[in-house]
């Protein structure tokens, strides 16, 4: 009685291994999305959700936003009123001046999701902007200067500033040129960071004046310094006068035979 009970044990035992080994060769695919896969890490880098606009040049209702986020790739606006987006830089009509909370969410791959919420201010003003102030626009159009899309090359590397897009210049062929719309008679600071390779003694040819008359003096016409390193981007500000017919700013950036990479310009109207 003894022999016959552990004959039994085996079989069932033998007949167990096989079934289950049966069962997930037919159909190993049900575990696979439950176990990592081999040499797969955790995701450790996050979206940060930001943000930034700026008004039309000729309906100061349609805001124009800018995607300032990392790590992301969808986006999710929420303009309020039941008004949203899922484009990465969308434009929304607003219905007049007031002040509007928009929610922005930018979201990974890993479902992993951050959220900003900004209010947008929006008057019945002239506010001077550039068009793709990060220089991170495709085509690079609004930088063409009326000699059609700009040819400089994106660089994510070093990391610009909001960790987003810059604007490498890196041969006589390639430039930044743009005109924007500006009030006579006020003082302006324009705002960018650069960052240069140390050779060379410029980081590029700067020229400001006014778009509609160019015979005019310059508001401005210099070299600009190469950067501390060439590791890291840096702000940089210069303070033009708009003279008293000047309707139309033009802002210029041409090689100067060292590679330098530009990002995240702004435009403030200080008188």
């Amino acid at each position: 009685m003894y022999k016959e009970n552990i004959f039994k044990k085996i079989k069932l035992l033998l007949l167990g291994i096989v079934t289950t080994g049966s069962f997930i060769s037919c159909d190993d695919s049900l575990f696979r999305d439950d176990l990592p896969d081999a040499n797969s890490k955790v995701d450790t880098v996050f979206p940060e959700a930001n943000f930034d606009y700026t008004a039309d040049q000729e309906n100061f209702k349609v805001i124009n936003f800018t995607d300032l986020s990392s790590e992301a790739s969808t986006y999710a606006w929420d303009f309020g009123g039941g008004a949203t987006s899922t484009e990465q830089d969308p434009t929304h009509t607003f219905d007049g001046e007031g002040v509007y909370p928009v929610t922005f969410t930018a979201s990974d791959g890993n479902n992993e999701s951050s959220s900003i919420t900004i209010d947008v201010v929006v008057e019945d003003k002239l506010v001077s902007a550039f068009e793709c102030a990060d220089f991170n626009c495709d085509p690079r159009t609004p930088w063409g200067g009326g000699r059609g899309t700009s040819t400089y090359s994106g660089s994510s590397s070093p990391t610009p500033p909001e960790g987003n897009g810059g604007a490498k210049i890196s041969s006589s062929s390639q430039f930044l040129d743009q005109t924007i719309l500006v009030l006579p008679g006020r003082t302006y600071e324009i705002t960018f960071w650069y960052v240069s390779k140390s050779s060379g003694t410029s980081a590029g040819t700067l020229l400001i004046e006014d778009a509609d008359n160019p015979d005019e003096p310059a508001f401005l016409n210099q070299e600009i310094p190469l950067s501390s390193t060439a590791s890291s981007y840096e702000p940089i500000s210069f303070r033009v006068e708009t003279g008293d017919a000047t309707e139309n700013m033009r802002f210029n950036i041409e090689y100067a035979g060292t590679e330098s990479r530009f990002s995240k310009i702004s435009i403030e109207q200080i008188e």
